[in-house]
């Protein structure tokens, strides 16, 4: 039987997975409606789907002992970058 301190850690984990897969989904959908509302450029679906790299990186690393804001940082730094390539 696991300890509280088992199940504590456990909600926790789970909390981090959802805030940085709703940064990763967030990003996402905004990156899509900045490119074709806010900047009037058709993009591939594939590039707009750039913010979800870091957040299967994350997965796949189990959050390599990174903090989600670096995590949540990394999603959002790579959809601005996404954006300004495409934008200017």
């Amino acid at each position: 039987m696991a300890s509280t301190d088992d199940t504590a850690a456990h909600d926790l984990r789970d909390l981090t997975d959802v805030k940085v897969a709703l940064a990763a989904g967030l990003c996402t959908v905004g990156l899509t409606l900045a490119l074709k509302y806010g900047a009037g450029v058709d993009v591939s679906f594939v590039y707009r789907l750039s913010p979800l790299a870091p957040y299967f990186a994350y997965v796949f690393t189990r959050g390599a002992a990174l903090s989600v804001r670096v995590w949540v940082g990394l999603i959002v730094a790579v959809t601005l970058g996404t954006f300004g390539f495409f934008a200017f």
